[in-house]
């Protein structure tokens, strides 16, 4: 009788494991839409990912090189200076596609400098990464005199306005980026090769695996996606905000951990950002379409989070402390 219970627990154990965090944000979307008849219009949904498309697109870099095992905070400094670079030269009459090469290749040189540092010297991700944070913050400073960065009326701004139908382009673009990514990371011999790696390295390294390189391809690739949504998001407000990359750092990591809890994963993968970055979204829009205080989202947003670090843990008797993994 007792083996019949446990089993039954453990079964349930497992189905909230699997769509807990599925049927709560479910639950949460439904809430929205009996509150605001305006939150299901195809409009409102439209916007939601226009507003997600320069989150994801950061996620999605740092998931790679949470995929790869190691965590990266260098984004909450790159994204800012790769925007703020990029209207700079636009803003200064350089061509849009000068800007946007120049800004890919400081986001990847960034990236390759944590990468080179982690995978070679051996220091330690998080103290690597928050330094290059801290250096490219000051970087952005002194490039911009400390002062935000203004297109408006610029032409380049029409990557943002222009749409296909009733879908922006860059909504089309981002949704394209991130297929591409998932098909690589989840359905290819490489992405198993950076998830082994993630796993365990040293088994990783017995099935000849090479894992400094893919380590360093990680944070390079990351830093090309930091420099990517850092542009994009410069776009929406028609010019790089100072420390833009800043105020992102804690949503995106966020969005990265909620990750984890979709279809019980426990692990970084592409699919759950994706669904991470509608859900922090939606509540900002929700709560904007219902007319209370901002403050209000953050505390929203605060207990999705907390709900997903119990999700996050198979033994819910004890919750222990994630990493930023």
């Amino acid at each position: 009788m007792g083996k019949g219970k446990r089993t039954e627990k453990l079964t349930l154990g497992r189905f909230f494991d699997v769509w807990g965090s599925i049927l709560t944000f479910s639950a949460m979307i439904a809430v929205f839409c009996i509150l605001s008849d305006r939150f299901s219009t195809v409009s409102n949904v439209v916007n939601i990912f226009t507003q997600s498309a320069p989150m994801l697109i950061i996620a999605m870099g740092v998931t790679l090189v949470n995929m790869s095992g190691e965590s990266d905070l260098s984004m909450g400094g790159v994204v800012g200076l790769c925007a703020s670079l990029f209207c700079g030269m636009v803003a200064s009459g350089s061509s849009p596609w000068l800007a946007l090469l120049a800004t890919v290749g400081v986001g990847l040189a960034c990236g390759l400098l944590c990468g080179a540092l982690v995978a070679y010297a051996g220091l330690s991700s998080f103290i690597t990464t928050i330094s290059v944070m801290f250096l490219t913050q000051g970087l952005e400073y002194a490039y911009s005199n400390g002062q935000s960065l203004w297109v408006r009326d610029n032409p380049v701004t029409q990557v943002v306005t222009a749409s296909v139908g009733p879908v922006p382009v860059m909504v089309i673009m981002t949704l394209a980026l991130f297929l591409i990514v998932y098909l690589v990371m989840h359905q290819t011999k490489t992405g198993l090769h950076i998830q082994s790696v993630g796993l365990s390295q040293d088994a990783a390294r017995f099935a000849g695996i090479p894992v400094k390189p893919i380590k360093l391809l990680m944070f390079g690739a990351g830093g090309v996606f930091y420099a990517l949504g850092g542009i994009l998001n410069a776009l929406r407000s028609s010019g790089s905000i100072i420390y833009s990359g800043q105020r992102l750092l804690l949503p995106v990591l966020a969005v990265t951990y909620i990750a984890k809890t979709i279809l019980g994963t426990k692990r970084p993968n592409i699919p759950g950002i994706l669904v991470g970055a509608l859900v922090l979204t939606s509540i900002s829009t929700a709560f904007t379409l219902l007319g209370l205080e901002f403050y209000y989202t953050s505390v929203a947003q605060g207990i999705v989070l907390l709900f997903a670090a119990v999700l996050s843990v198979s033994n819910r008797s004890v919750i222990l402390q994630e990493d930023l993994r």
